[in-house]
Protein backbone atom coordinates (compact mmCIF):
# COMPACT_ATOMS: atom_id res chain seq x y z
CA UNK A 1 0.00 0.00 0.00
CA UNK A 2 2.80 2.41 0.87
CA UNK A 3 4.56 1.63 -2.43
CA UNK A 4 1.33 2.45 -4.31
CA UNK A 5 0.95 5.81 -2.53
CA UNK A 6 4.54 6.75 -3.29
CA UNK A 7 4.16 5.73 -6.94
CA UNK A 8 0.93 7.68 -7.24
CA UNK A 9 2.62 10.76 -5.76
CA UNK A 10 5.50 10.48 -8.22
CA UNK A 11 3.06 10.06 -11.09
CA UNK A 12 1.09 13.16 -10.08
CA UNK A 13 4.33 15.14 -9.79
CA UNK A 14 5.45 14.05 -13.25
CA UNK A 15 2.09 14.97 -14.76
CA UNK A 16 2.19 18.42 -13.18
CA UNK A 17 5.79 18.89 -14.34
CA UNK A 18 4.84 17.97 -17.90
CA UNK A 19 1.86 20.33 -17.84
CA UNK A 20 4.12 23.14 -16.64
CA UNK A 21 7.05 22.50 -18.98
CA UNK A 22 5.21 21.59 -22.20
CA UNK A 23 3.88 25.10 -23.01
CA UNK A 24 7.38 26.52 -22.55
CA UNK A 25 8.88 23.99 -24.97
CA UNK A 26 6.34 24.93 -27.63
CA UNK A 27 6.06 28.67 -27.01
CA UNK A 28 4.52 30.69 -29.83
CA UNK A 29 4.55 34.27 -31.04
CA UNK A 30 1.13 35.84 -31.44
CA UNK A 31 1.11 38.96 -33.59
CA UNK A 32 -1.20 41.93 -33.21
CA UNK A 33 -3.08 42.77 -35.37
CA UNK A 34 -2.07 40.01 -37.82
CA UNK A 35 -3.18 37.08 -35.62
CA UNK A 36 -5.42 38.91 -33.14
CA UNK A 37 -6.88 42.38 -33.61
CA UNK A 38 -6.48 43.44 -29.96
CA UNK A 39 -3.71 43.01 -27.39
CA UNK A 40 -6.10 41.58 -24.79
CA UNK A 41 -7.43 39.09 -27.31
CA UNK A 42 -3.85 37.95 -27.96
CA UNK A 43 -3.20 37.60 -24.22
CA UNK A 44 -6.40 35.57 -23.82
CA UNK A 45 -5.33 33.27 -26.66
CA UNK A 46 -1.75 32.92 -25.42
CA UNK A 47 -0.30 30.09 -23.39
CA UNK A 48 2.37 30.07 -20.70
CA UNK A 49 5.69 31.22 -22.20
CA UNK A 50 4.29 32.81 -25.36
CA UNK A 51 5.26 36.19 -26.79
CA UNK A 52 2.69 38.76 -27.90
CA UNK A 53 4.32 41.00 -30.53
CA UNK A 54 2.45 44.21 -31.32
CA UNK A 55 2.83 46.30 -34.46
CA UNK A 56 2.71 50.12 -34.31
CA UNK A 57 -0.71 51.67 -33.79
CA UNK A 58 -3.04 53.05 -31.13
CA UNK A 59 -4.81 50.31 -29.14
CA UNK A 60 -7.64 51.68 -27.02
CA UNK A 61 -8.01 49.01 -24.36
CA UNK A 62 -7.23 48.06 -20.77
CA UNK A 63 -5.19 44.89 -20.63
CA UNK A 64 -4.73 42.27 -17.90
CA UNK A 65 -2.02 39.58 -18.05
CA UNK A 66 -4.32 37.21 -16.08
CA UNK A 67 -1.51 35.42 -14.30
CA UNK A 68 0.16 34.18 -17.49
CA UNK A 69 3.91 34.15 -18.00
CA UNK A 70 4.08 36.24 -21.17
CA UNK A 71 6.34 38.70 -22.90
CA UNK A 72 4.15 41.43 -24.41
CA UNK A 73 6.13 43.87 -26.50
CA UNK A 74 6.21 46.18 -29.48
CA UNK A 75 8.47 45.59 -32.47
CA UNK A 76 11.18 47.29 -30.41
CA UNK A 77 11.77 43.81 -29.02
CA UNK A 78 12.92 42.49 -32.37
CA UNK A 79 14.35 45.58 -34.08
CA UNK A 80 15.80 47.69 -31.26
CA UNK A 81 14.26 50.72 -33.01
CA UNK A 82 13.05 53.10 -30.30
CA UNK A 83 10.56 54.78 -32.64
CA UNK A 84 8.39 51.71 -32.08
CA UNK A 85 7.99 52.77 -28.43
CA UNK A 86 6.33 56.09 -29.25
CA UNK A 87 4.35 54.63 -32.15
CA UNK A 88 2.90 51.63 -30.30
CA UNK A 89 0.38 53.11 -27.87
CA UNK A 90 -1.94 51.49 -25.38
CA UNK A 91 -4.58 54.09 -24.48
CA UNK A 92 -6.68 53.42 -21.38
CA UNK A 93 -9.45 55.81 -22.49
CA UNK A 94 -9.82 57.09 -18.91
CA UNK A 95 -11.59 53.84 -17.95
CA UNK A 96 -9.18 52.21 -15.48
CA UNK A 97 -5.53 51.12 -15.27
CA UNK A 98 -4.07 50.76 -18.75
CA UNK A 99 -2.13 47.59 -17.86
CA UNK A 100 -2.85 45.35 -14.86
CA UNK A 101 -0.98 42.50 -13.22
CA UNK A 102 -3.47 41.31 -10.61
CA UNK A 103 -2.71 37.61 -10.16
CA UNK A 104 0.40 35.60 -9.44
CA UNK A 105 2.73 36.18 -12.36
CA UNK A 106 5.59 33.71 -12.94
CA UNK A 107 9.16 34.97 -13.20
CA UNK A 108 9.81 36.10 -16.76
CA UNK A 109 6.60 38.11 -17.20
CA UNK A 110 7.45 41.25 -19.14
CA UNK A 111 5.98 44.37 -20.75
CA UNK A 112 8.34 46.14 -23.15
CA UNK A 113 8.44 48.88 -25.76
CA UNK A 114 5.08 50.66 -25.38
CA UNK A 115 3.65 54.09 -24.73
CA UNK A 116 1.14 53.76 -21.87
CA UNK A 117 -1.25 56.70 -21.65
CA UNK A 118 -4.66 58.02 -20.61
CA UNK A 119 -5.28 55.57 -17.77
CA UNK A 120 -7.43 56.31 -14.72
CA UNK A 121 -6.72 54.69 -11.37
CA UNK A 122 -9.59 54.65 -8.88
CA UNK A 123 -10.28 53.35 -5.40
CA UNK A 124 -9.43 54.31 -1.83
CA UNK A 125 -6.66 52.84 0.30
CA UNK A 126 -5.99 49.94 0.60
CA UNK A 127 -7.71 49.31 -2.76
CA UNK A 128 -5.69 51.81 -4.74
CA UNK A 129 -5.10 51.33 -8.46
CA UNK A 130 -2.58 53.02 -10.72
CA UNK A 131 -3.53 55.05 -13.72
CA UNK A 132 -0.86 53.60 -16.01
CA UNK A 133 0.53 50.24 -14.84
CA UNK A 134 -0.85 48.45 -11.78
CA UNK A 135 1.10 45.60 -10.16
CA UNK A 136 -1.18 44.13 -7.51
CA UNK A 137 -0.49 42.53 -4.16
CA UNK A 138 -1.03 38.97 -5.42
CA UNK A 139 1.74 39.16 -8.01
CA UNK A 140 4.81 38.54 -5.78
CA UNK A 141 7.43 37.83 -8.50
CA UNK A 142 9.45 40.59 -10.20
CA UNK A 143 7.48 41.91 -13.16
CA UNK A 144 9.77 43.48 -15.77
CA UNK A 145 8.67 46.81 -17.27
CA UNK A 146 11.23 47.85 -19.88
CA UNK A 147 11.61 50.64 -22.41
CA UNK A 148 8.15 52.14 -21.91
CA UNK A 149 6.93 55.73 -22.01
CA UNK A 150 4.30 56.16 -19.29
CA UNK A 151 2.54 59.50 -19.47
CA UNK A 152 -0.77 61.33 -19.14
CA UNK A 153 -2.19 58.92 -16.54
CA UNK A 154 -4.05 59.81 -13.33
CA UNK A 155 -5.07 58.23 -10.03
CA UNK A 156 -8.03 59.67 -8.13
CA UNK A 157 -9.78 59.01 -4.83
CA UNK A 158 -8.86 59.32 -1.15
CA UNK A 159 -5.14 58.58 -0.59
CA UNK A 160 -4.68 58.06 -4.32
CA UNK A 161 -1.16 57.26 -5.44
CA UNK A 162 0.78 55.87 -8.37
CA UNK A 163 -0.44 57.94 -11.30
CA UNK A 164 2.08 56.30 -13.64
CA UNK A 165 2.97 53.02 -11.90
CA UNK A 166 1.76 51.48 -8.64
CA UNK A 167 3.57 48.47 -7.13
CA UNK A 168 1.62 47.04 -4.22
CA UNK A 169 3.12 44.43 -1.87
CA UNK A 170 5.06 42.99 -4.78
CA UNK A 171 8.31 43.41 -6.67
CA UNK A 172 9.15 44.88 -10.05
CA UNK A 173 12.06 45.82 -12.29
CA UNK A 174 11.36 49.14 -14.02
CA UNK A 175 14.14 49.62 -16.54
CA UNK A 176 14.89 52.37 -19.05
CA UNK A 177 11.43 53.93 -18.84
CA UNK A 178 10.28 57.53 -19.12
CA UNK A 179 7.56 58.38 -16.60
CA UNK A 180 6.19 61.88 -17.08
CA UNK A 181 3.10 64.12 -16.97
CA UNK A 182 1.22 61.80 -14.60
CA UNK A 183 -0.96 62.96 -11.70
CA UNK A 184 -1.66 61.59 -8.21
CA UNK A 185 -1.56 62.91 -4.66
CA UNK A 186 1.52 60.83 -3.81
CA UNK A 187 3.98 59.05 -6.05
CA UNK A 188 2.59 60.79 -9.10
CA UNK A 189 5.13 59.02 -11.28
CA UNK A 190 5.74 55.80 -9.32
CA UNK A 191 4.50 54.60 -5.94
CA UNK A 192 5.84 51.49 -4.22
CA UNK A 193 3.67 50.43 -1.29
CA UNK A 194 4.78 47.57 0.98
CA UNK A 195 7.03 46.48 -1.84
CA UNK A 196 10.24 44.46 -1.67
CA UNK A 197 13.36 44.36 -3.84
CA UNK A 198 11.85 46.62 -6.49
CA UNK A 199 14.42 48.22 -8.79
CA UNK A 200 14.03 51.46 -10.75
CA UNK A 201 16.99 51.54 -13.13
CA UNK A 202 18.11 53.97 -15.86
CA UNK A 203 14.80 55.84 -15.93
CA UNK A 204 13.72 59.46 -16.34
CA UNK A 205 10.97 60.66 -13.98
CA UNK A 206 9.86 64.19 -14.81
CA UNK A 207 7.02 66.74 -14.99
CA UNK A 208 4.74 64.70 -12.72
CA UNK A 209 2.07 66.45 -10.70
CA UNK A 210 1.67 65.38 -7.08
CA UNK A 211 3.14 65.38 -3.58
CA UNK A 212 6.16 63.37 -4.77
CA UNK A 213 7.37 62.04 -8.11
CA UNK A 214 8.47 58.73 -6.56
CA UNK A 215 6.82 57.55 -3.35
CA UNK A 216 8.15 54.60 -1.33
CA UNK A 217 6.15 53.51 1.71
CA UNK A 218 6.42 50.58 4.14
CA UNK A 219 8.84 48.85 1.76
CA UNK A 220 12.08 46.91 2.02
CA UNK A 221 15.25 47.01 -0.10
CA UNK A 222 14.07 49.27 -2.91
CA UNK A 223 16.81 50.48 -5.26
CA UNK A 224 16.70 53.56 -7.49
CA UNK A 225 19.79 53.69 -9.66
CA UNK A 226 21.08 55.58 -12.73
CA UNK A 227 17.82 57.54 -12.72
CA UNK A 228 17.14 61.24 -13.28
CA UNK A 229 14.27 62.73 -11.25
CA UNK A 230 13.64 66.29 -12.36
CA UNK A 231 11.18 69.16 -12.85
CA UNK A 232 8.42 67.51 -10.83
CA UNK A 233 5.79 69.61 -9.08
CA UNK A 234 6.80 68.77 -5.50
CA UNK A 235 9.38 66.44 -3.89
CA UNK A 236 11.56 64.37 -6.17
CA UNK A 237 11.38 61.30 -3.94
CA UNK A 238 9.70 60.58 -0.62
CA UNK A 239 10.79 57.57 1.43
CA UNK A 240 8.44 56.80 4.33
CA UNK A 241 8.78 54.08 6.96
CA UNK A 242 10.85 51.97 4.60
CA UNK A 243 14.06 50.10 5.30
CA UNK A 244 17.06 49.68 3.04
CA UNK A 245 16.07 52.14 0.31
CA UNK A 246 19.09 53.01 -1.85
CA UNK A 247 19.69 55.86 -4.27
CA UNK A 248 22.71 54.92 -6.40
CA UNK A 249 24.03 57.14 -9.21
CA UNK A 250 20.89 59.28 -9.29
CA UNK A 251 20.43 62.91 -10.28
CA UNK A 252 17.61 64.77 -8.53
CA UNK A 253 17.29 68.34 -9.77
CA UNK A 254 14.82 71.11 -10.55
CA UNK A 255 11.97 69.74 -8.45
CA UNK A 256 9.66 72.37 -6.95
CA UNK A 257 10.08 71.31 -3.31
CA UNK A 258 12.75 69.04 -1.79
CA UNK A 259 14.98 66.74 -3.77
CA UNK A 260 14.29 64.00 -1.25
CA UNK A 261 12.22 63.64 1.88
CA UNK A 262 12.61 60.90 4.49
CA UNK A 263 9.87 60.11 7.04
CA UNK A 264 10.58 57.49 9.68
CA UNK A 265 7.86 58.15 12.24
CA UNK A 266 8.99 56.80 15.61
CA UNK A 267 11.76 54.56 14.24
CA UNK A 268 15.45 55.46 14.47
CA UNK A 269 16.98 53.04 11.96
CA UNK A 270 18.90 54.08 8.85
CA UNK A 271 16.33 53.77 6.08
CA UNK A 272 17.71 55.78 3.16
CA UNK A 273 21.22 55.31 1.77
CA UNK A 274 22.53 57.69 -0.91
CA UNK A 275 25.76 57.13 -2.83
CA UNK A 276 27.30 58.56 -6.02
CA UNK A 277 24.31 60.84 -6.50
CA UNK A 278 23.58 64.52 -7.12
CA UNK A 279 20.77 66.41 -5.36
CA UNK A 280 20.96 69.99 -6.54
CA UNK A 281 18.83 72.91 -7.69
CA UNK A 282 15.59 71.85 -6.04
CA UNK A 283 13.14 74.25 -4.39
CA UNK A 284 14.12 73.28 -0.84
CA UNK A 285 16.96 71.46 0.94
CA UNK A 286 16.41 67.77 1.75
CA UNK A 287 13.67 67.18 4.34
CA UNK A 288 14.79 64.64 6.95
CA UNK A 289 12.71 64.18 10.09
CA UNK A 290 15.30 62.03 11.89
CA UNK A 291 19.01 62.60 11.30
CA UNK A 292 19.88 58.94 11.90
CA UNK A 293 17.51 57.80 9.17
CA UNK A 294 19.70 58.92 6.24
CA UNK A 295 23.26 58.03 5.30
CA UNK A 296 24.82 59.85 2.35
CA UNK A 297 28.31 59.23 0.97
CA UNK A 298 30.21 60.43 -2.12
CA UNK A 299 27.37 62.61 -3.32
CA UNK A 300 26.74 66.28 -4.09
CA UNK A 301 23.84 67.41 -1.91
CA UNK A 302 22.93 71.08 -1.86
CA UNK A 303 22.22 72.32 1.65
CA UNK A 304 23.51 69.15 3.28
CA UNK A 305 26.94 70.21 4.51
CA UNK A 306 25.82 70.95 8.07
CA UNK A 307 23.74 67.80 8.45
CA UNK A 308 25.00 64.78 10.45
CA UNK A 309 24.03 62.41 7.63
CA UNK A 310 26.31 64.28 5.19
CA UNK A 311 29.02 61.63 5.16
CA UNK A 312 32.35 60.67 3.64
CA UNK A 313 33.09 62.05 0.19
CA UNK A 314 30.03 64.35 0.13
CA UNK A 315 30.19 67.83 -1.39
CA UNK A 316 27.90 70.85 -1.19
CA UNK A 317 28.77 72.61 -4.45
CA UNK A 318 27.49 73.31 -7.94
CA UNK A 319 27.85 70.12 -10.03
CA UNK A 320 28.29 72.21 -13.19
CA UNK A 321 25.89 70.38 -15.44
CA UNK A 322 26.76 70.65 -19.12
CA UNK A 323 23.18 70.85 -20.40
CA UNK A 324 19.48 70.48 -19.59
CA UNK A 325 19.88 66.69 -19.67
CA UNK A 326 22.06 66.94 -16.53
CA UNK A 327 25.15 65.52 -18.18
CA UNK A 328 28.41 66.52 -16.52
CA UNK A 329 30.77 69.13 -17.93
CA UNK A 330 34.49 68.45 -18.27
CA UNK A 331 35.28 70.49 -15.15
CA UNK A 332 32.44 69.17 -12.97
CA UNK A 333 33.47 68.39 -9.38
CA UNK A 334 31.40 65.21 -9.74
CA UNK A 335 33.92 63.70 -12.19
CA UNK A 336 35.93 60.82 -10.68
CA UNK A 337 34.58 61.78 -7.24
CA UNK A 338 32.33 58.77 -6.60
CA UNK A 339 32.93 56.00 -4.11
CA UNK A 340 36.33 54.47 -4.98
CA UNK A 341 34.94 51.05 -4.05
CA UNK A 342 32.15 51.34 -6.65
CA UNK A 343 32.55 49.77 -10.08
CA UNK A 344 34.40 52.01 -12.52
CA UNK A 345 32.48 53.99 -15.13
CA UNK A 346 32.16 52.41 -18.60
CA UNK A 347 35.19 54.43 -19.74
CA UNK A 348 37.31 52.61 -17.13
CA UNK A 349 37.81 55.59 -14.82
CA UNK A 350 36.71 56.04 -11.21
CA UNK A 351 32.96 56.38 -10.76
CA UNK A 352 31.45 59.84 -11.29
CA UNK A 353 28.55 61.16 -9.26
CA UNK A 354 25.10 61.38 -10.80
CA UNK A 355 23.10 59.39 -13.33
CA UNK A 356 25.38 60.29 -16.28
CA UNK A 357 29.11 59.75 -16.32
CA UNK A 358 31.52 62.05 -18.14
CA UNK A 359 33.23 59.96 -20.81
CA UNK A 360 36.97 60.42 -20.85
CA UNK A 361 39.30 59.46 -23.69
CA UNK A 362 40.58 56.22 -22.22
CA UNK A 363 40.85 52.68 -23.47
CA UNK A 364 37.92 50.45 -22.59
CA UNK A 365 40.20 47.55 -21.69
CA UNK A 366 43.76 47.48 -20.40
CA UNK A 367 46.23 44.65 -20.91
CA UNK A 368 46.35 44.07 -17.16
CA UNK A 369 42.58 43.70 -16.87
CA UNK A 370 41.04 41.57 -19.63
CA UNK A 371 37.53 41.89 -18.17
CA UNK A 372 35.40 44.20 -20.36
CA UNK A 373 34.24 47.35 -18.57
CA UNK A 374 30.99 47.50 -20.56
CA UNK A 375 28.47 45.20 -22.25
CA UNK A 376 28.76 45.35 -26.05
CA UNK A 377 27.10 43.57 -28.96
CA UNK A 378 29.41 44.04 -31.94
CA UNK A 379 28.43 44.24 -35.60
CA UNK A 380 28.58 40.83 -37.23
CA UNK A 381 31.41 40.09 -39.67
CA UNK A 382 31.27 39.67 -42.57
CA UNK A 383 28.14 41.63 -43.36
CA UNK A 384 26.54 41.02 -45.87
CA UNK A 385 27.40 37.34 -45.61
CA UNK A 386 26.93 33.94 -47.26
CA UNK A 387 26.52 31.41 -45.80
CA UNK A 388 27.86 32.16 -42.29
CA UNK A 389 28.82 35.13 -40.11
CA UNK A 390 30.45 35.71 -36.72
CA UNK A 391 28.73 37.62 -33.92
CA UNK A 392 31.04 38.90 -31.15
CA UNK A 393 29.98 40.27 -27.79
CA UNK A 394 31.49 41.49 -24.50
CA UNK A 395 30.14 40.72 -21.03
CA UNK A 396 31.01 43.08 -18.20
CA UNK A 397 29.86 40.57 -15.60
CA UNK A 398 28.74 36.98 -15.32
CA UNK A 399 25.11 36.06 -15.85
CA UNK A 400 22.49 34.45 -18.05
CA UNK A 401 23.05 35.28 -21.72
CA UNK A 402 20.81 34.64 -24.71
CA UNK A 403 21.50 35.51 -28.35
CA UNK A 404 18.55 35.19 -30.72
CA UNK A 405 17.98 35.65 -34.45
CA UNK A 406 14.76 37.21 -35.81
CA UNK A 407 13.50 37.71 -39.31
CA UNK A 408 12.16 40.99 -40.70
CA UNK A 409 8.62 40.14 -39.50
CA UNK A 410 9.82 39.67 -35.93
CA UNK A 411 9.61 35.87 -35.96
CA UNK A 412 12.25 34.08 -33.94
CA UNK A 413 14.48 32.06 -36.27
CA UNK A 414 16.96 30.54 -33.85
CA UNK A 415 18.60 30.86 -30.44
CA UNK A 416 22.39 30.74 -30.84
CA UNK A 417 23.38 31.05 -27.17
CA UNK A 418 21.45 30.36 -24.02
CA UNK A 419 23.79 29.86 -21.07
CA UNK A 420 25.28 31.29 -17.91
CA UNK A 421 28.62 32.79 -18.95
CA UNK A 422 31.46 34.46 -17.02
CA UNK A 423 32.55 38.01 -17.84
CA UNK A 424 34.71 38.17 -20.93
CA UNK A 425 34.86 38.36 -24.72
CA UNK A 426 32.84 35.87 -26.80
CA UNK A 427 31.85 35.08 -30.36
CA UNK A 428 29.38 32.72 -31.99
CA UNK A 429 28.89 31.71 -35.61
CA UNK A 430 25.51 31.66 -37.33
CA UNK A 431 25.44 29.36 -40.32
CA UNK A 432 22.29 30.85 -41.87
CA UNK A 433 20.07 27.99 -40.68
CA UNK A 434 16.98 27.97 -38.50
CA UNK A 435 16.32 25.92 -35.36
CA UNK A 436 15.31 22.91 -37.49
CA UNK A 437 18.56 23.02 -39.43
CA UNK A 438 16.99 24.37 -42.63
CA UNK A 439 18.76 27.09 -44.61
CA UNK A 440 16.87 30.38 -44.42
CA UNK A 441 16.26 32.61 -47.42
CA UNK A 442 18.15 35.76 -48.35
CA UNK A 443 17.12 38.93 -46.60
CA UNK A 444 17.48 41.17 -43.58
CA UNK A 445 17.74 39.57 -40.15
CA UNK A 446 18.21 40.90 -36.63
CA UNK A 447 20.35 39.46 -33.87
CA UNK A 448 19.70 40.35 -30.24
CA UNK A 449 21.53 39.83 -26.97
CA UNK A 450 19.97 39.78 -23.51
CA UNK A 451 22.40 39.66 -20.59
CA UNK A 452 20.77 40.62 -17.32
CA UNK A 453 19.35 44.11 -17.87
CA UNK A 454 21.50 44.69 -20.96
CA UNK A 455 19.74 44.32 -24.29
CA UNK A 456 20.99 45.27 -27.74
CA UNK A 457 19.85 44.50 -31.28
CA UNK A 458 21.70 44.81 -34.59
CA UNK A 459 20.80 44.25 -38.23
CA UNK A 460 22.54 41.93 -40.72
CA UNK A 461 22.05 40.95 -44.35
CA UNK A 462 22.17 37.43 -45.76
CA UNK A 463 22.78 37.21 -49.53
CA UNK A 464 22.63 33.75 -51.07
Amino acid sequence: MKRFVISLTVAVFLILAILYITPTLFANTIRVPADQLAIQAAIDAASHGDTVLVSPGVYVENIDFKGKKLVVGSLFLTTGDTTNISQTIIDGNQQKSVVSFENFQPVGTELAGFSIRNGLGMGDFPNVHAGGIHIGRQVQSQIRIRYCYIYGNESIGVSNRGGGIFVEASAAIIFNCRVFNNTADSGAGIFINAGFETVIDSCAIFNNNGFSAIGIGFSVDVQVRRTVIYNNQADGIRNALSNGTQLIHCTIAGNSVAGFKNDVGQTTIDTLHIVNSIVYGNGQPPDVDNDTSVQATYSIIQGGISEPWFGEGCLDTDPLFANASFELSANSPANDAGDPNSPNDPDGTRADMGAHFFEQATSVNTPDDPTPSIFVLHQNYPNPFNPSTTIAYSLQQAGEVEIKIFDLQGRKVRSLVRANQPAGEYSVVWDGRDAAGQAVSSGTYFYQIEAGEFQSTRRMLLLR
